[in-house]
């Protein structure tokens, strides 16, 4: 049995439908990007937050290098803002985004794995 709401048609949607919508977790889609996001409920210290999670993003192999994940991020983070969630990064498994996140703002989730940390980042 599960208990969150999934996308159950696979229907495609970009960022703005699935932050309006009931569904928990989900493949979007915007122009040159494809990003797996969760709505979730998260503890960074002591204090639990209500976060948009990015957990996975496939920019298309001929638009790397051209700002899409940056402007992508920045459309994240302000909706989350406008939510009063925190945002969580799962998994960063290319080290190059590290410095990235960092600069950015985002913070290692403590207690993370230096092979494939997590970052997280209070919005609100």
């Amino acid at each position: 049995m599960s208990f969150c709401k999934r996308n159950p048609q696979n229907k495609k949607m970009n960022l703005s439908e699935f932050i309006s919508s009931k569904l928990r977790n989900a493949w979007i889609e915007e122009r040159n990007i494809k990003v797996y996001v969760r709505k979730s409920i998260r503890l960074f210290g002591k204090e639990m937050y209500q976060c948009l999670d990015l957990a996975t993003a496939e920019v298309d192999e001929d638009k790397k290098g051209r700002g899409i994940f940056t402007k992508f991020l920045k459309q994240f983070d302000q909706e989350a803002k406008k939510l009063n969630r925190a945002v969580f990064l799962e998994s960063i498994l290319e080290p190059r985004l590290l410095e990235f996140f960092l600069k950015n703002g985002y913070k290692y989730v403590p207690g993370t794995t230096d092979l494939a940390p997590n970052m997280y980042k209070i919005v609100a």
